[in-house]
C-alpha cells in the first residue's frame, strides 16, 4: 500500500484539508516540526511551520534535519488509515504500544504535538478514504 503522502496529488489534497481543519488549527497553533514518514523503503518529509503544513516532499536521509520519524510497514499504514482502524492501530500511541510502528526522535516534541499528530492522521484517514 502506498499512503497518500507518497502520491503528489493526494499529498496536495492533504495539505489543503489539514490547513483548513479547525480542530487541527486549535491543537497545532505553535507547531513547528520536520517529520519523516517512512514505509517500505520510501520516505517523505512533512514540514509544519507555526501550525501550518507547508510541504510534503521526498526525503533523503541526512539531507534534511528531522525532529521526528514515524516508521511502519504497509500493514501498519493500511490499518491505521482504514475507515475504522482495528485494535492496536487506532492512533500512533496504540501502534507504538503494540509494536506495529516505531516513533523516534525528539520525545518532547512528540508529546507536545501528540494531539496535532493524532488529528493529522485522522484527516489523513479521511483523505485516504475520499471522505
Amino acid at each position: 500500500m502506498s499512503i497518500g503522502v507518497f502520491d503528489a496529488g493526494t499529498a496536495a489534497r492533504l495539505r489543503e484539508w489539514i490547513n483548513q481543519d479547525g480542530a487541527f488549527r486549535q491543537v497545532s497553533r505553535d507547531m513547528t516540526l520536520n517529520m519523516a514518514i517512512e514505509t517500505d523503503g520510501a520516505a517523505r518529509l512533512v514540514t509544519f511551520r507555526d501550525g501550518t503544513l507547508t510541504s510534503i516532499k521526498p526525503f533523503v536521509t541526512v539531507t534534511e534535519p528531522v525532529d521526528l520519524t514515524i516508521r511502519g510497514d504497509a500493514t501498519f499504514w493500511r490499518n491505521l488509515l482504514s475507515p475504522v482502524p482495528p485494535p492496536r492501530f487506532q492512533n500512533l500511541y496504540a501502534g507504538v504500544r503494540a509494536e506495529t510502528c516505531q516513533v523516534s526522535g525528539n520525545a518532547e516534541l512528540y508529546w507536545a504535538y501528540f494531539a496535532a499528530l493524532t488529528r493529522l492522521f485522522d484527516v489523513m484517514r479521511d483523505v485516504e478514504n475520499n471522505r
